[in-house]
């Protein structure tokens, strides 16, 4: 047989065998690959589990055994370690915790070289207008208001009771610094009116007060949630001064009214001695020895992210200054139990909503109008808990807060009111309900600095702009209020609820240390 001849079956196997090796050599390479894949996935859920994967996988050791083999016991760091480790070093800290209190730097901005006055910017992360004085005079012989209430019915939205500055305001003898000009613009609203130093030394009243004055100058007089943070940031700087609340006495220069808000800054502040109002001292000039003026009530960690998303969570200070009013007006700040036992005749399920209601004649927006039928449905679902609807301008300091504290959950409308979800005890449930369009995050952050559990509803029908009132059917309500009392009533439902909640926190804290490593570490 001739080569030509030979069948075509046999140049089919010669052309198989020829391809064999190349076929058992691409068998190997992938069966090499699938191995990597699979040692690789291996060892990501070994970590995600927190596993000894070294111990587990020995041939994946790099080192060289030790003579005598000992175990190795490898252990990574939870994401509340770390964040615990890491947290002093964070924008929350800095923003809304202690932080803000390590930030505040002493600059003297004006020195006589002790013959007269002296003043200290006390600049901070949250402000940049709080300040030290010694030995000055504030001259309110021609005082006015800038846009005084004659009445308490008028809308509060354009009213500023602050005094104009005038070029005799402020006696003092000094030698500022360019930085020292902008100290006052918010305390006494400039109008383009420049006040100097310059005042001879002789001017200064011969009837000095000689307790270390707390100075401040009210905007909103009227809303507690803006109180609030002009009192936090006293607090704050009462504490970095360390100022004796012996000696020291609160001075509103401002043409406000007086406000419970007023008695709970004093009993912080000043407690010694009574306050002095701006009604009582225009036509007066006073003199200090010393004296703080307080940083504007717009600025503080209450009012840092006011207006926009922000992930803070935590806040140590915040929650030690809740603890320190309850301490000031001696009630007991207790955690409510973590469900509430209907056979425990000494466990309570009190229900309460903060009312937004016609003050003096002057009518709100943002009122909540099926509030009392909403109320007596929930009566109805709820017979074991008992519901209250309260208006918290009428009331005494001390018995809002009192109020607050022993309230299971706390509902209301958002306005100023709910500033004193800053008195709820932990645990506390808070619902909050908007306008669709309203959106401030103030109590929602506020709510999360004091470990309260937040939720907000925006179900229901608004009226027109800028009115806004809410109407909420039983049906959308109870979606919401539901839920929030299954927990509230449910041992096992508040179990899985802490479950939840744990997980969340860990997530959360999990993105704030990312967040933190790619701002210290772009790339």
């Amino acid at each position: 047989m001739i080569l030509g001849d030979l069948p075509n079956h046999t140049f089919n196997l010669a052309a198989m065998a020829a391809r064999s090796p190349l076929r058992l050599q691409h068998l190997v390479w992938t069966f090499g690959a699938y191995l990597i894949v699979w040692v690789a996935v291996s060892i990501s859920i070994l970590h995600l589990l927190e596993v000894d994967y070294h111990s587990t996988l020995p041939f994946l050791s790099t080192e060289q055994e030790a003579p005598t083999p000992t175990r190795v016991h490898h252990s990574k760091r939870s994401v509340d370690q770390e964040y615990e480790e890491f947290y002093n070093y964070t924008k929350c800290f800095r923003q809304v915790d202690y932080g803000i209190l390590k930030s505040i730097s002493r600059q003297v901005v004006c020195d006589s070289k002790g013959q007269a006055t002296t003043i200290t910017r006390l600049a901070s992360n949250g402000w940049s207008d709080g300040s030290l004085w010694e030995d000055f005079a504030l001259d309110f012989t021609s005082a006015s208001a800038i846009a005084p209430i004659q009445d308490p019915s008028e809308e509060g939205g354009d009213h500023d009771p602050r005094y104009r500055l005038t070029p005799s305001r402020v006696r003092c003898h000094c030698s500022l610094t360019p930085t020292a000009a902008s100290l006052l613009d918010k305390f006494f609203p400039t109008n383009n009116t420049v006040w100097r130093c310059n005042s001879p030394v002789p001017s200064l009243p011969k009837d000095m007060i000689e307790t270390t004055a707390i100075l401040v100058a009210r905007k909103d007089d009227h809303n507690p949630f803006f109180q609030l943070s002009s009192i936090l940031n006293g607090w704050i700087l009462v504490k970095s001064l360390e100022l004796s609340l012996d000696s020291t006495q609160l001075f509103f220069l401002d043409d406000g009214v007086a406000m419970e808000t007023d008695t709970l800054m004093q009993k912080l502040l000043a407690p010694r001695h009574s306050i002095r109002y701006g009604r009582d001292i225009v036509g007066q000039t006073l003199g200090f020895r010393r004296a703080v003026f307080l940083p504007f009530e717009y600025s503080g960690p209450l009012v840092e992210h006011l207006d926009d998303e922000q992930l803070c969570y935590d806040s140590k200070m915040i929650a030690d200054f809740r603890s320190d009013i309850f301490r000031t007006f001696g009630l007991p700040l207790d955690p409510h139990p973590s469900f509430h036992n209907t056979s425990d005749p000494t466990s309570e399920c009190i229900i309460t909503i903060i009312s937004r209601r016609p003050y003096k004649g002057r009518n709100l927006a943002r009122m909540w109008l099926n509030e009392d039928k909403i109320r007596a449905s929930m009566i109805e679902a709820y017979p074991m808990c008992s519901f209250r609807s309260i208006d918290f301008a009428t009331r005494p300091m001390e018995e809002q807060i009192a109020l607050i504290a022993s309230s299971r959950v706390v509902i209301g409308m958002h306005g100023a009111g709910m500033a004193n979800v800053a008195f709820a005890s932990p645990n506390t449930f808070v619902i909050e309900l908007f306008p669709l369009t309203t959106f401030r995050f103030g109590y929602r952050n506020l709510c999360q600095y004091l470990d309260l559990h937040y939720i907000e509803v925006r179900d229901g029908v608004d009226s027109e702009w800028p009115v806004l009132h809410k109407t909420i059917s039983d049906r959308k309500w109870f979606q919401t209020f539901d839920l929030v009392m299954k927990v509230v009533l449910n041992a096992d439902e508040r179990l899985r609820f802490e479950e939840r909640h744990t997980i969340q926190r860990r997530i959360h804290r999990n993105h704030i240390l990312r967040l933190e490593e790619s701002a210290h570490n772009p790339s």
